[in-house]
């Protein structure tokens, strides 16, 4: 049952990447172009990109339950691009309410530096339930 979320998953970000960034699909990645896409399951962690490298990443959501997700951009906000989040949710065979699903955002390269990407969830009372952090570094390519 996990494998048609993951393959979803995939298939959503492939889709988003190429339309959101014009992406070149990733068979042709070379990172010295800016054509190579990675798509990460949101936790803490770092990735390297070059200018026009896009990331996605990925939080296992769901708005049913009233928590919330937001992402932002921390350090050097100028580094990168974040896209609006957008939420995809799992398939439904049954019919059931309340599936959870997952929310993307794209983070593009776009000059060197260093920043943070947070996801932050908070719950209906306004607690933060989780943060993760994901360091971005922008590289300079000769």
């Amino acid at each position: 049952m996990k494998k048609l979320p993951k393959f979803l998953a995939a298939f959503v970000a492939s889709a988003f990447a190429l339309t959101a960034f014009g992406a070149a699909p990733a068979q042709a990645a070379d990172p010295t172009k800016g054509d190579f896409t990675i798509a990460i399951f949101m936790q803490d962690g770092q990735v390297r990109l070059t200018s026009k490298e896009v990331v996605l990443i990925a939080k296992q959501t769901n708005p049913s339950t009233g928590y919330t997700v937001k992402a932002t951009v921390k350090g050097k906000k100028k580094s990168v691009k974040l896209t609006k989040g957008f939420y995809k949710e799992d398939a439904n065979l049954s019919g059931a309410v309340g599936v959870g699903g997952t929310t993307y955002w794209g983070v593009e390269g776009l000059k060197p530096g260093i920043a943070y990407v947070k996801v932050t969830t908070t719950a209906p009372s306004g607690e933060v339930a989780s943060t993760e952090r994901l360091k971005v570094i922008v590289m300079q390519v000769k």
